[in-house]
């Protein structure tokens, strides 16, 4: 690829990809049991992504999946929910009475006796002793659903490659450490990419020292490669005479390039009927669901403010969150989206501000086609790491974005993922993405 001029040469990339590809012989290496996995961190644009990619695509292994680190997050939540909804379905189902004169008998024992079993049942526990009352005592605790999620994870997937490994969210941060140990005693291998070094994740969060088991389980099970002093933010070369002219419009240019976006998909048509996308504009998958304010008549693109994306929804609903974006990105070919501030000139919130950065990450993970428009006079405008972005307004100084605190402190935020941001804005404005995302939309409709 560097001979026919697709990439450049780069001694930091060459590195990485040698650990890589030592990797790769680990895992055709019958004799190595537990190959251990690889940890890319470094800036934005520097060209982890791509690595890791190249890598997934050539592993030796059907057994494999990529996703990005909050589409994992989400699954593993809905998991999590889908093992409460199973155990409270028995034990209100009378599923118990039915199986405990069975495992009374085969505790057995006399009525004086203190024999004492426990089985599991859906990450329900349950404790058994014989001899008093009619089934013995029974005595039910919760017990973590986690290591049964990673056995699950693990029988399909033996790789696992994680795009922009972040930590910001206190529910994920308790969750990590139980679900990471478990997925690495089950053989599980890991490629991850950050923005972060291990040591670094969760910097400053609250109750930090319940997530350092975290980064343990990381560094001894992963080879940690380091692209911090890549000099160059390859996203950003792809296209600095493009990204003007696709994001920066003003409102009415973008409402003229909607119209005509929606004149050429023709007359309305109703949602298909497998569509889970119903007549009233509200999107949902599983425990996800959005409204969309404005649709195309053909349902494939659809336009927001950023007061309705970002920000406090109309009608009283909850502000979306990684989940929504995340539905949205995969669901439409195109998102509009229309008066985006100057984020150094309080024109969002905090909590608006991270909304958004999830929001492109979604976008730019599914290939979406993204509209903007802005007065800014560039994307390179929309945050100024030389000013303070301080917002009076937020009654939560940590934010909030999947329904608990995000206690990362908004500097240490915005050095990663706005510098991020705007790179990935960059890059979504090229030709190469543009046609990756035609060809997304196309796949999709065959």
């Amino acid at each position: 690829m560097v001979e026919k001029g697709v990439i450049n040469e780069d001694e930091l990339q060459i590195g990485a990809i040698a650990h890589l590809s030592k990797l790769q012989e680990q895992m055709q290496d019958l004799s190595v049991k537990k190959p251990n996995g690889c940890y890319l961190h470094g800036g934005v644009g520097c060209g982890k992504t791509f690595m890791m990619d190249l890598f997934y695509d050539s592993a030796p292994t059907v057994k494999k999946k990529r996703m990005h680190f909050s589409s994992f997050m989400l699954e593993i939540h809905e998991r999590m929910a889908e093992k409460q909804k199973q155990r409270e379905e028995q034990l209100n189902s009378g599923f118990l009475s039915r199986v405990l004169p069975k495992i009374h008998d085969d505790i057995g024992g006399t009525a004086d006796s203190s024999t004492e079993r426990s089985i599991s049942l859906f990450g329900t526990k349950i404790v058994l002793s014989s001899g008093v009352g009619e089934y013995g005592a029974v005595d039910m605790d919760n017990e973590d659903p986690l290591p049964l999620i990673a056995k699950e994870i693990v029988q399909s997937t033996f790789l696992l490659c994680l795009d922009e490994f972040e930590v910001t969210d206190v529910a994920d941060s308790f969750i990590l450490a139980r679900l990471f140990t478990a997925l690495f005693d089950e053989g599980l291998v890991l490629v991850a990419t950050s923005n972060r070094a291990p040591s670094d994740l969760y910097q400053d969060g609250l109750n930090r020292q319940v997530f350092l088991p975290t980064i343990d389980a990381i560094n001894s099970s992963c080879t940690v490669i380091s692209l911090e002093d890549s000099p160059t933010d390859y996203r950003g070369e792809k296209s600095r005479t493009n990204v003007e002219a696709r994001f920066v419009f003003d409102s009415s240019s973008l409402d003229d390039l909607w119209d005509a976006r929606v004149e050429a998909e023709g007359g309305p048509i109703s949602p298909p009927p497998a569509s889970n996308l119903d007549p009233n504009g509200t999107l949902s998958l599983a425990t996800r669901s959005a409204h969309i304010p404005l649709l195309s008549p053909h349902f494939s693109t659809c336009k927001f403010t950023f007061q309705e994306l970002c920000e406090s929804a109309s009608g009283g609903t909850s502000p979306m969150g990684a989940a929504e974006f995340a539905l949205l990105a995969s669901h439409f070919s195109a998102i509009f989206v229309t008066d985006v501030p100057n984020f150094n000139k309080g024109g969002a919130t905090i909590d608006g501000l991270r909304r958004f950065v999830l929001f492109i990450d979604a976008c730019y993970d599914s290939r979406c086609e993204l509209y903007i428009s802005t007065k800014m006079k560039s994307m390179g405008d929309m945050w100024d790491p030389k000013e303070d972005i301080v917002d009076p307004r937020s009654m939560n100084t940590h934010g909030d974005l999947l329904g608990s605190a995000i206690v990362v402190p908004c500097d240490t935020f915005t050095k990663f993922s706005l510098d991020r941001t705007v790179s990935r804005l960059f890059e979504m404005s090229s030709d190469e993405y543009i046609k990756e995302s035609l060809e997304r939309t196309n796949a999709r409709h065959q």
